[in-house]
């Protein structure tokens, strides 16, 4: 399931309107008012990503009858329609030209430029959208249903001869530590969706169980911190090899709350749903050296 659409029925009522949060920001739909206006009976429609927040306001008079579907993706091939899940490659992803253009052309600007990473490094973006997953869902077929402007980022980077990856980072919040009000440094990237580990906080911490067990791999979660600061963050003794990845230059700010780890629970998108859990990915983005041949 991506999205929903409700269809609101032109039924004398007031109040009803409903509002859609994103990212902070809030859009009202107000059904009634757009149907008042015509001269003969006509539907109003909406329709919203599945990880959008909604809200119906109290209905203050008369009756609203709407009619809601849930969206799924499916195959273009009939045999799989029903049989199987769809397969990635055949739902390519089409963002609208007019964003992908304004990010690609700015994108392409920034290769070309031999001061813009002369020595390379690793770009990463917070996906904007959060999606169903399950613990066996692999990331890379994620890639074929990403929203919005997801979906324009990932495919500029890829027409721009780059090779953007989805990659899991989880924050190093542990269970066992007081509440910390400040926005964590270090994350722990994994390649695959992954349960919390099995670890005991008096032996061992989050941070080494999703390295050791998980085959994680510590990041930077802000820009102004540094490679060579994780380890003071990661400090489980000389035994414990530490494998610190290269320093990711964050695009957008972290906000990876929908990434802690957690065991399979219910979730609520239109109905309580024990099946998936909602998650948000980054985009990783390698960029290497002007003049090694990856650049626009």
């Amino acid at each position: 399931m991506f999205g929903s659409l409700v269809i609101v029925y032109p039924t004398a009522h007031q109040g009803g309107e409903l509002l859609l949060r994103h990212k902070g920001r809030e859009w009202k739909f107000e059904a009634n008012a757009l149907t008042s206006l015509r001269s003969s009976p006509s539907l109003a429609y909406v329709a919203f990503y599945s990880d959008i927040e909604h809200e119906v306001l109290k209905v203050t008079d008369g009756s609203r009858v709407t009619l809601t579907y849930n969206l799924y993706l499916i195959s273009h091939d009939p045999i799989f329609r029903v049989t199987r899940p769809p397969e990635p490659s055949t739902i390519p992803v089409k963002p609208t030209p007019k964003s992908a253009t304004n990010f690609k052309a700015r994108l392409c600007q920034l290769l070309k430029s031999p001061k813009f990473m002369p020595k390379g490094g690793t770009l990463v973006f917070n996906l904007a959208h959060l999606y169903p997953v399950t613990f066996d869902t692999k990331l890379e077929d994620i890639t074929a249903y990403l929203k919005g402007e997801d979906a324009h980022v990932y495919q500029s980077c890829q027409e721009l001869g780059l090779e953007p990856v989805l990659r899991m980072i989880y924050t190093n919040l542990d269970d066992c530590s007081p509440f910390n009000s400040e926005p964590p440094s270090i994350g722990v990237m994994t390649g695959a969706i992954t349960k919390p580990p099995d670890y005991h906080c008096e032996l061992s911490s989050y941070q080494q169980a999703l390295i050791e067990e998980c085959g994680g791999v510590p990041v930077n979660l802000r820009n102004d911190v540094l490679t060579s600061d994780l380890e003071e963050y990661c400090d489980w003794g000389d035994d414990t090899p530490m494998n610190v990845d290269e320093q990711l230059t964050w695009v957008t700010d972290f906000t990876g709350s929908a990434n802690e780890l957690r065991d399979d629970g219910p979730t609520f998108g239109n109905q309580c749903s024990v099946d998936h859990i909602y998650s948000s990915p980054c985009l990783i983005v390698r960029i290497d050296p002007p003049g090694t041949g990856c650049r626009s």
